[in-house]
């Protein structure tokens, strides 16, 4: 990625409307700059060789001070501007990715880590800001004020135009020398940042298998060594980010002794005059302070880039679903049947299908269990009856009409569906079934608390609805956790109820609560249930049995 990647400001169109204004600023600052340097040449020439006093140079000072003013206001309007840019830049980054990840990966990050997604997300586009408030405006000035310098130099002072335009270019040379190191090195950084965090996030999750297998001290000695590769990539990347300022600052400070030196000897054989000259001497360090500025705050932005790089990574994720160009509305599942024909499926990397022409009907209203053992398939059917994923041949309808021409959100809209595997977030026992209804009353979170037989135990919580669960919250066993998720399932009072392995790792009690709640649930709802627990045999009204394809 460039400086002004186009990918970046297709995506970001807010970018183009800051260049815009940067660049008038830039051209207003460039103005002021040769202004500026005309003044100081005016007043050093009034006072040594006209012997001017301070009085009759008064008006020249208080335009010096107006000048020096208004190039600070243009500074910090720079800066400003392009940390509000900064902001919507990296929410709509951040939106598109997230909602890129969620269509690419519906059913879980597959071959995504958490850790390094969260990273790039938070943190990673974070570190944008640097790049909109410092780095781009700094290129912007070096784009309009050093080439307006030079010209008007050129007309002011030929020779001393030609040094500049001989030795400027080496400023950008030793940068783009310098910087391709330097985006090595951050993207090396980032990577270090995102397996570290993704390292963390799996030892935090798996902490209690890590004690009761006594692997912590293992554990410990691998983080050590991810920080550790994550601090020798840092300290890397400050090296390299010394080196250019040492090198770029030593450039320009050559460059601007020569001028000086060309000038001095020119001044002595009477060949120049002092007041211009003094001007071009003022103007010499404000011609490379941009280009300098540009190579310094690049390794500032650097990280930003980075992420904004994996972020557009992410946002080209191909899609788990296509979306039809003009998609239909989804038809009732309580009133139009559910068809799955010739179904063939199939996981990349895996050895053998799923599925080889697999058929099934779902009547409206009715119960159906789908049974077998692990890995025939039960979750998958599942999936792609919430259509996280498409069947490599044959189709799925609802009334008649393939799943593939409908609108996939639209579709979801009319499901209700219960993992197997239900994750609570960080909130409170309303929140969290209003996740799933955001409208619902609180009469409404009750009845469906009392469809999943936990009324009681959210009514004994200390706060009832208000009680926080989750992490820093109220910890939930494996059965309160499923009977809440069951319970947001319900509240959406969807046409179709899906519930993947309902009684999974529960006890007999649990269990037990599961069966209760299942047997209430309202007749006009279809209903699918994949499980291995012949328990749950009486609730169903009819009973598919999937067995494994032969591999």
């Amino acid at each position: 990625m460039g400086p002004l990647d186009r990918r970046l400001l297709r995506e970001a169109p807010a970018i183009r409307r800051f260049l815009y204004g940067a660049f008038a600023l830039a051209a207003l600052s460039a103005l002021l700059v040769i202004v500026w340097a005309e003044l100081i040449g005016r007043i050093v020439a009034r006072v040594f060789l006209g012997g001017a006093d301070l009085a009759s140079v008064s008006r020249l000072l208080a335009a010096l001070v107006a000048i020096a003013a208004l190039r600070a206001g243009l500074g910090w309007a720079l800066e400003t501007s392009g940390q509000a840019t900064s902001r919507r830049v990296r929410g709509r980054l951040r939106r598109r990715a997230l909602k890129q990840v969620f269509r690419a990966r519906p059913a879980g990050l597959g071959d995504l880590r958490t850790g390094e997604v969260a990273t790039t997300v938070t943190s990673g586009l974070g570190a944008l800001d640097p790049y909109f408030s410092r780095f781009l405006p700094q290129l912007v000035l070096a784009a309009v004020v050093s080439p307006a310098i030079l010209v008007w130099v050129a007309f002011r002072d030929p020779v001393s135009a030609a040094i500049m335009a001989i030795t400027l270019p080496l400023i950008p040379l030793f940068a783009v020398l310098i910087g391709k190191a330097a985006e090595e090195r951050t993207k090396r950084r980032l990577g270090a940042l995102s397996l570290m965090s993704a390292h963390f996030l799996d030892v935090v999750r798996g902490l209690a298998t890590l004690r009761a297998y006594r692997r912590g001290r293992a554990q410990v000695e691998t983080i050590e060594r991810t920080s550790e590769q994550f601090r020798e990539e840092t300290m890397g990347t400050l090296r390299v980010a010394f080196l250019s300022a040492l090198v770029l600052e030593l450039a320009s400070t050559m460059s601007i002794a020569l001028i000086a030196a060309v000038i001095g000897i020119r001044l002595v054989n009477g060949s120049v005059e002092l007041g211009p000259s003094f001007a071009v001497l003022v103007l010499a360090p404000e011609l490379y302070l941009p280009l300098r500025a540009v190579a310094a705050q690049f390794h500032a932005s650097a990280d930003g880039l980075a992420a904004a790089r994996r972020a557009l990574e992410l946002i080209d994720l191909a899609p788990a679903v296509i979306v039809a160009p003009r998609p239909q509305s989804a038809p009732d599942p309580s009133t139009a049947a559910i068809r799955l024909e010739e179904i063939d499926f199939a996981y990349a990397g895996r050895a053998g299908p799923v599925f080889s022409g697999f058929d099934c009907a779902i009547q409206p209203g009715e119960r159906l269990l789908v049974a077998g053992g692990s890995g025939v398939g039960k979750t998958t059917l599942i999936s792609l009856l919430l259509r996280f994923s498409d069947p490599q041949r044959g189709r799925i309808t609802v009334g008649g009409i393939d799943l593939r021409e409908l609108d996939p959100d639209g579709w979801r809209r009319r499901i209700a569906w219960l993992p197997q595997d239900p994750r609570l977030p960080a909130a409170t026992v309303a929140e969290v079934l209003r996740f799933a209804a955001p409208d619902a009353s609180e009469e409404e979170l009750w009845a469906a608390l009392e469809a999943a037989d936990c009324r009681a135990l959210v009514a004994g919580l200390p706060a009832r609805l208000d009680t926080r669960v989750g992490e820093g919250g109220r910890q939930l066993s494996s059965g309160e956790r499923r009977r809440i998720a069951l319970a947001r399932a319900l509240v959406r009072r969807s046409s179709l109820l899906l519930l993947d392995e309902p009684t999974a790792h529960l006890d007999a009690a649990g269990a037990a609560q599961i069966r209760l709640a299942l047997g209430r649930l309202e007749q006009k709802q279809t209903v699918v249930i994949a499980s291995h627990d012949t328990s749950l045999l009486p609730l169903a009204e009819r009973t598919i049995r999937l067995k494994e394809v032969a591999r």
